[in-house]
């Protein structure tokens, strides 16, 4: 069995503040970021694609998986 939601949400919590985090630095130091922190931003935005991906898949899947036509619960 795959991650749950909730280690889905956290992942892309965590990525999200860390790009939120570069890209603040980015804009209050007006030289932007260095190579470094550029080719991360790079890697974090294709890790939240996938996260992303992975999460509306999982909540797609959720609909299929609901046997008494009501509507899925979100897992906590």
């Amino acid at each position: 069995m795959g991650p749950t939601s909730r280690a889905i949400t956290d992942r892309l919590a965590t990525l999200l503040d860390e790009e939120h985090d570069l890209r603040t630095r980015a804009l209050h130091h007006g030289g932007g970021l260095s190579d470094t922190e550029q080719a991360r931003l790079r890697k974090l935005e294709d890790e939240l694609d996938a996260v992303m991906r992975l999460l509306e898949q999982r909540r797609a899947l959720s609909v299929f998986d609901d046997n008494d036509g009501a509507a899925p619960a979100d897992e906590n």
